[in-house]
This record gives structure tokens, C-alpha cells and sequence, in this order.
């Protein structure tokens, strides 16, 4: 809390640092968890189990609270985490199928409300601190949800897949029936934290976040409202994102400083994403550019 005899200018630049520098601590003790590349196809699929990609909000179980990717705490209340052992476990924060807007609302609430809890699962896919290969790690994770005994505890269904054809056609029934797209995780994988070639990630299109820095004035029809967000990436390449704003969205745009995804197809030679469209709001990249 600042003096209230702070000037209101020094007063809002001192708020602004005390935020960097709590961001920063937040940054340096968040969780080191891994981060999934697209799938390049060609793969020997025996090698790896595929399950779903559940489109909700990461969250990491130290063993006494849990965390988001970012290392903010989440407000779960005390029902939803009674009896978990002192074991770490990460998986998906999970409102169901098309609902990830409800899961970001749930888990960002410092004071939880146990009628939105109540349709949060907490979908598992790893154990960090598990020793051995996925495969020992599968078998953590089905311990712990024997263990917790909770029908919002659940190890995320894993299988094999015999060939590429079989492959993309279940991604596109999971597509089809409002899920995410797949996941793929090698057998044989240690756990390491960062980005590699043990965990993929499979999707129609890509996606990434993009933090906004301006509000493009609209014209024509949209004259009176934003036209296109200007954002800029975490490597700090600037684009216009116009494509995939509702009129909602149009009359009362993301925030300049909120974080939001894009979808595209491929990037162009300069880097650039191709066909960019805004699907939604982000609210849990705070730290995105740290990564």
C-alpha cells in the first residue's frame, strides 16, 4: 500500500513497478513445466500415447496448492483439494467441451464460488517429480486418482493409434464433436521442462497469443468502432488482427495490455502469421513474454 500523500502521476508509475517486480519473483518460482510443438507428422505413433487436448486452464499440484502455468496460485476451495496427497501432479482444469471461458472465469476468482467449482474436473496427464519414463508416469497418475477417490479427479484417457490415417481421423471426430484437438507423449520421455519433441500437440490450426498495444479505428460500417486490435507478439513482431472480432467485440475491444489468441494457418517468409483471425481474451499470460 502507498502513502497517501504520493503524488497521483508518481503514484501510478510506483504502482506500475511494484507490479513488474512482483511479476518478476512470480516468474522466477513458477513451476518449470513442459510446453508442447506441433506435431510434425511421419511419426513412428508407436512410440507414443495420444489423449485429448482438453481446452482449459493448465493447472500444477505441488503436493499443498495448486498453481497455474504462470506460478499464480489458484483459489481452488478447501472441498476440491481435500485429501490429495503430497504428490505432484499437472493437468487441465476442465469445464467441458467449448466451456473455456467458463474454466478462465472459475480458476482466476481470488474468492472461489462452489456452484462454478462444481463443474470444473481436474484432468490429469503428468506426475513432474514421478522418476522414469511416461509410461511410469501413467501409472502415478492413475495411483492418485485411486488414491483421491473424486469424480472431478480424473487421469486423461491415453491410447494408441495405429497409423497416421487413424490418426487425423480421430482428431477430426474430436474436432468435430467440440474438442480441442489431440495430444501426443512419447513413451519413453523423462519429464523435462521447456520446449521439445517428447510432448506434440495436434489442432486443425495453429493458435498463439499476442499482447495488445492499440485499438485500429474502424471504417465503414465499422466506423465508430475498432476495426482491428494492433498486437504484438512475445518475440515483438507488431501485426493488425481484424479478422474473428464479433461486434461485441468491436464496440468494447480486449483492454490495451490484455493478452489475446489467434488463430492462423503456417507463417509467411518474415514470420508473420498467415490468415490471422482473433478468437478470444486471455487472461492468464501475465508472463507470457518471459517464456
Amino acid at each position: 500500500m502507498l502513502p497517501t500523500h504520493v503524488p497521483p502521476r508518481l503514484r501510478h508509475w510506483l504502482t506500475w513497478l511494484l507490479l513488474l517486480m512482483a511479476a518478476s519473483v512470480q516468474a522466477a518460482d513458477r513451476p518449470a513445466l513442459w510446453l508442447a510443438q506441433k506435431y510434425p507428422g511421419g511419426l513412428d505413433l508407436q512410440q507414443y500415447w495420444v489423449s485429448e487436448k482438453y481446452d482449459g486452464v493448465r493447472g500444477y499440484w505441488d503436493g499443498t496448492a495448486l498453481w497455474t502455468r504462470q506460478g499464480e496460485r489458484i483459489a481452488a476451495p478447501a472441498w476440491f483439494t481435500a485429501g490429495w496427497p503430497p504428490a505432484s501432479v499437472e493437468g487441465e482444469l476442465w469445464a467441458g467441451r467449448g466451456r473455456f471461458a467458463d474454466a478462465q472465469s472459475t480458476t482466476r476468482k481470488a474468492e472461489p464460488v462452489d456452484a462454478e467449482w462444481r463443474r470444473i474436473r481436474f484432468m490429469l496427464f503428468d506426475a513432474p517429480a514421478t522418476p522414469g519414463p511416461f509410461d511410469a508416469r501413467l501409472a502415478a497418475l492413475a495411483r492418485f486418482e485411486k488414491t483421491v477417490n473424486q469424480p472431478w479427479v480424473q487421469a486423461a484417457p491415453q491410447w494408441k493409434e495405429v497409423s497416421e490415417a487413424s490418426l487425423m481421423k480421430r482428431m477430426a471426430r474430436t474436432v468435430k464433436e467440440g474438442g480441442e484437438g489431440l495430444m501426443l507423449h512419447r513413451t519413453s520421455a523423462l519429464y523435462r521442462s521447456g520446449r521439445g519433441d517428447d510432448v506434440l500437440k495436434l489442432k486443425p490450426q495453429d493458435d498463439a497469443e499476442a499482447q495488445v498495444i492499440g485499438h485500429v479505428p474502424g471504417r465503414g460500417k465499422y466506423a465508430g468502432q475498432t476495426g482491428a486490435l494492433l498486437v504484438r507478439t512475445a518475440t515483438g513482431q507488431q501485426f493488425r488482427l481484424g479478422s474473428g472480432l464479433k461486434d461485441a467485440d468491436r464496440l468494447h475491444p480486449p483492454a490495451i495490455g490484455s493478452w489475446v489468441t489467434y488463430r492462423y494457418r503456417g507463417l509467411h517468409d518474415s514470420g508473420l502469421p498467415r490468415f490471422a483471425s482473433y478468437w478470444r481474451v486471455r487472461e492468464d499470460t501475465a508472463l507470457l513474454q518471459r517464456e
